[in-house]
């Protein structure tokens, strides 16, 4: 369980650098946005301590605490060295409660490793020299080398005496041969220090060649990264190349920052370069996150690099925030002035926006009478044009009925004259006593009204049912073509609305299609005020 969580503490801290080195400008934006989200990825930091204190709390067993409490203290000591020396603490009261001497010793050299980190270089080197010694097989040689040789470095950076400085920078150098002959060459350390040890023997070429072996071969932790990126920069500025220099400063200071460590070095010499190069803002931005993490992790050496820095910086940043501060206030003058300008021409805006509203209104209005008028003419003319074609149809209907008519009414006239000469007069009498003449000449004249009307409107018995209720549809019987309600109902759609004028065209009375229409207006799922205009509606021609 402890190692499956470890890999996933390991994935969480996840960063590679891009395959290819993009331009300083789009590293320093994304810089920039690293910066700005460094809270998300301190969270994810402590994310990750959080879940490896609870798998401490939870763990019964004195030595997996140990190794537990081993690993907190690695992930503290680039972040917060109150914590990791805490930690160390625990670390190494875990080691006497195991009674491990192996254990005690790694844990009072994780002791002198924080103590070194916060400054107290006297207290680290009491740790080592009596935890430090070594043997060929000794398991923790290359931690002891490591821890010596740092601690020479930084006497010899911070010492005031040039020959204490020359005396520590010999031993400095010692530790590197040390340190390199005890690891593997494929390790980082030992590639680190081997750049280093090549830089001070002034073999660039070949400390090049090294460091970029190294920054391509560690690209899985963000922290390597970090670390490797720094090294190339700092080749890359013993050999004047100032621009590659500030590449990999921004590559390294985007991994460490990725990584949530608050001890490094990269962002504050970029944020130097920068100011040299005169990009105030950003070179004031970098140092004072700088100075953040370094009191934020207590890594009280970095705290005085920085410090050394960060007043020039700042006190640039206020000149130029004043010069700014000056170009503000001429250019609230400019924006005043402007501001009067542009309210003035507001104000006669406004008042030909005012005048503009009236116009429009008037000729909105104008418009809207011209389309009602339209509308109306429009709708005139739909009522025109289905009238021409209704007329068409019925003077057609009609001039072919008279014909008919006319041709009936001859032949009767020829069989009248016909029975006459024959004599048979009471067969005549007989014929013209009946009313089956009428009867059938009447069927003839619904037929053809109704399917002149039919081909009219096709689809006006079902149009006409949709106003009705549901249960109350009406249907022509088998044979007939529209029923008498119908056929009514078809002259009003005609235009026909008297009842008298229908009762007369029709053959029935009055009160008969009265009747009829009220019997009708009473299915009507409409009003009956407006069920003959929905009636007149009935397929009409639409645009």
């Amino acid at each position: 369980m402890y190692r499956l969580l470890f890999i996933y503490l390991f994935m969480l801290s996840g960063w590679s650098a891009p395959a290819m080195v993009p331009p300083i400008d789009s590293l320093l934006k994304e810089l920039d946005k690293t910066i700005q989200e460094r809270p998300r990825y301190e969270a994810r930091k402590i994310e990750q301590l959080d879940l490896l204190k609870k798998l401490f709390q939870t763990t019964t067993s004195a030595d997996e605490k140990f190794h537990i409490s081993m690993d907190i203290f690695q992930h503290y000591k680039a972040f917060q060295m109150d914590s990791a020396l805490a930690y160390a603490g625990r670390t190494l009261a875990l080691a006497q409660l195991l009674d491990d001497p192996g254990k005690e010793r790694v844990a009072n050299l994780n002791m002198a490793e924080v103590l070194m980190i916060t400054g107290m270089y006297k207290e680290s080197f009491d740790i080592l020299n009596v935890y430090g010694k070594t043997s060929p097989d000794d398991p923790d040689r290359s931690y002891i080398y490591h821890l010596y040789h740092s601690l020479y470095m930084l006497m010899a950076d911070y010492t005031l005496s040039s020959g204490e400085a020359a005396k520590y920078k010999a031993l400095e150098y010692q530790y590197k041969d040390s340190i390199i002959s005890v690891l593997p060459e494929d390790n980082l350390g030992h590639m680190l220090t081997k750049v280093s040890r090549l830089m001070e023997e002034n073999r660039y070429g070949e400390a090049l060649d090294l460091a970029m072996l190294t920054y391509k071969t560690f690209q899985e932790d963000p922290h390597h990264i970090g670390l490797s990126g720094y090294t190339l920069a700092e080749v890359y500025r013993a050999m004047g190349d100032v621009e590659k220099e500030k590449t990999y400063l921004a590559i390294s200071a985007i991994g460490d920052l990725r990584a949530g460590v608050k001890e490094y070095i990269s962002l504050r010499q970029l944020a130097g370069i920068l100011y040299e190069e005169g990009d105030i803002n950003r070179a004031y931005r970098y140092i004072k996150c700088s100075m953040e993490d370094a009191i934020y992790g207590n890594a009280r050496y970095r705290t005085l690099e920085i410090s050394r820095m960060l007043p020039l910086i700042n006190d640039t940043y206020d000149v130029k925030m004043k010069s700014e501060k000056r170009k503000l206030v001429l250019f609230l003058f400019i924006i005043s002035l402007l501001s009067v300008v542009l309210i003035l021409s507001t104000i006669y805006i406004i008042r030909q926006l005012k005048a503009l509203i009236k116009a429009r209104q008037s000729l909105r209005k104008i418009n809207d009478d011209l389309k009602q008028a339209n509308n109306e003419l429009n709708e005139l003319n739909l009522e025109l044009s289905e009238s021409n074609i209704v007329k068409e149809e019925y003077i057609g209907y009609v001039f072919n009925m008279c014909s008919a008519y006319i041709d009936k009414l001859d032949d009767f006239r020829k069989k009248v004259n016909r029975k006459l000469k024959a004599g048979q007069s009471k067969e005549l009498l007989t014929m013209t006593n009946t009313s089956s003449f009428v009867g059938d000449e009447l069927k003839e004249l619904y037929r053809n009204f109704d399917l002149i009307f039919l081909n009219l409107y096709p689809d006006f018995v079902e149009e006409f049912n949709s106003l009705l209720q549901e249960n109350e549809h009406i249907y022509p019987k088998e044979g007939e073509l529209l029923s008498p309600e119908l056929r009514i109902y078809a002259l009003v759609r005609l235009g026909i609305n008297d009842s008298v004028k229908i009762a007369a065209f029709l053959h029935y009375s009055p009160q008969t299609v009265y009747n009829y229409r009220l019997k009708v207006r009473n299915k009507a799922k409409v009003s009956k005020d407006n069920f003959p205009e929905s009636v007149r509606q009935i397929g009409r021609l639409r645009e």
